[in-house]
């Protein structure tokens, strides 16, 4: 029988892509507040100050993963009593966890912002916002538990509504910034207080949700060494990709600051800003199939298992390239719209594309990574994709130092590494879970591709065209191009793109939808 609920996944997706869908109209807009109230130079220093810490927060990432993985074997395999014994421990791992992350940064970290950032002449400034970016990643580690049982449990809507009040929250601070007094380090340092106090009120309601309805998260010290060990062992692993990507971005960025100056970091900043919001539709997305992927596992099931890993890059792709093509094409015109009208870097719009280039490859890493986690023998994996990914910061900053390259060089370096650990990821799934890689490339890759380049074929002649003929209505000619291109990829995606079976999935969906909101209106 299979463990696959493909029901529950398409709930799951609709309710996680609707909600990302206002949580990147409020990120941007939250965005543009902030970059406006605090003016591009503050704005590098945030991005960049905050960077130091995010190097240490990966353990946080790995982690998550890590309890996500093992509740959801334990709901499969095992009992309630199992379960607990995994929350506990976990729990136990991620306060030695928080302790170690304190001490790294308040010492190495500490010394790096005195020592080597750039930040402009405001060091006092970026010391408080440094400590309130520490205080939110420590509430961000210790809700990782209680966030990946829910998870865990598939209860996306609770999921769904605590970020849309974590989305929400920040929008609301971006304007009450932007009205307080015209001291742009005062606004800095406030702003990173009520963004601090934010996480604290999100940990406390993962805490009181888990505590009410789930008696196994109810947490007391517990010592079983030999699951202690298997779970530290497979975290343990998996922090040499975690801590691989984030050097890729952190540590890149870090490097921009020393190399390039605030100007450069302001401009990445801009362009992360762009890509995280959006690159969040996938990790979403993906949010809903992972729980499945791993009980498939649990199961024996690897047939329902491979079709799922096929079927989830495909739609992680299209759904992020859904919103990155609009903006890959008119990226001149969105940012400084999404900006207001500011003085926008140069710099700024070839990163943001790049940054989206490398999105969409990366949408080729969830499914392919997950199917290797659920094994739970990830040593060789992390240790091969971890040092390839590695390669990036040596790479980058030695081409910068004796090459003389432009800051748009790195992340080319960076998309082409992406690339390559694709193929590697590839290669263990084949091994680990047996997913043939021709089938793989038939069933992914080909369907993408064409896509692509369909897609885009289309949008450049539309966007010629109407560049061509609406050169003087600058807002007409740049909001055609981007609803065309979304309307030619939806058709695209549906008509070679999915599925036959999965275009009478969508179309039952829709008609369903529909059904239900015509009795609804007659009711009213």
């Amino acid at each position: 029988m299979t463990t696959v609920n493909q029901k529950r996944i398409a709930v799951n997706t609709l309710l996680l892509y609707f909600r990302m869908v206002i949580m990147t109209f409020v990120g941007l807009y939250t965005s543009r507040v902030i970059i406006d109230s605090l003016g591009q130079t503050h704005f590098g220093i945030y991005d960049a100050v905050g960077a130091i810490v995010t190097m240490v927060s990966f353990i946080s990432t790995t982690m998550s993963s890590a309890c996500q993985r093992f509740y959801s074997y334990e709901m499969e395999r095992n009992g309630m009593e199992e379960l607990r014994k995994v929350f506990c421990i976990s729990m136990t791992v991620f306060f030695i966890l928080t302790a170690i992350i304190l001490l790294l940064s308040e010492t190495a970290g500490s010394w790096y912002l005195v020592n080597k950032m750039d930040v402009n002449g405001e060091i006092e400034a970026a010391k408080w916002v440094f400590q309130f970016s520490i205080l939110s990643f420590s509430m961000q580690i210790l809700r990782v538990p209680y966030m990946g049982m829910v998870i865990a449990r598939e209860k996306m809507k609770i999921f769904a509504y605590l970020s849309l009040f974590e989305a929400f929250a920040a929008l609301g601070i971006a304007l009450f910034i932007s009205h307080t007094a015209d001291d742009k380090n005062a606004r800095l340092v406030l702003y990173a207080g009520l963004m601090s106090g934010t996480q604290i009120v999100m940990y406390l309601f993962y805490w009181l949700y888990c505590r009410l309805f789930y008696r196994e998260c109810r947490f007391r010290f517990m010592i079983d060494k030999d699951k202690f060990r298997e779970i530290f062992s497979y975290a343990g692993w998996n922090m040499i990709g975690a801590s691989a990507n984030v050097l890729k971005s952190q540590g890149i960025n870090l490097l921009l600051n020393a190399s390039f100056g605030v100007i450069v970091s302001a401009a990445r900043g801009i362009g992360y800003k762009v890509y995280s919001t959006i690159a969040q539709l996938n990790d979403n997305f993906f949010t809903a199939v992972r729980p499945q992927l791993y009980k498939s596992f649990a199961a024996g099931e690897m047939k329902d298992m491979h079709k799922l890993i096929c079927q989830s890059t495909r739609f992680s792709f299209y759904l992020l390239f859904l919103l990155a093509l609009p903006i890959l094409l008119e990226t001149d015109f969105i940012l400084p719209v999404w900006l207001k009208g500011r003085n926008v870097s140069g710099y700024a719009f070839i990163l943001t594309r790049l940054m989206l280039i490398e999105g969409l490859v990366n949408c080729f890493t969830n499914p392919l990574a997950t199917s290797i986690q659920a094994t739970g023998n990830v040593r060789n994996y992390q240790i091969v994709i971890g040092c390839t990914l590695l390669t990036i910061l040596p790479l980058s900053y030695l081409g910068i130092r004796y090459l003389n390259w432009a800051p748009s060089s790195v992340f080319i370096v960076s998309i082409t590494v992406t690339v390559f650990t694709q193929v590697l990821r590839l290669l263990f799934v084949r091994k680990q879970v047996g997913l043939d890689p021709a089938a793989y490339i038939k069933g992914v890759f080909v369907p993408i591709a064409g896509v692509a380049a369909i897609s885009v074929s289309i949008s450049l002649i539309i966007r010629h065209t109407a560049h061509l003929f609406l050169h003087q209505h600058i807002w007409l000619r740049s909001l055609s191009v981007i609803g065309s291109s979304m309307i030619v990829l939806c058709i695209t995606v549906f008509i070679i793109g999915i599925t036959k079976t999965e275009r009478k999935h969508i179309l039952e969906v829709i008609t369903a939808f529909l059904k239900k909101m015509k009795m609804r209106k007659s009711y009213d």
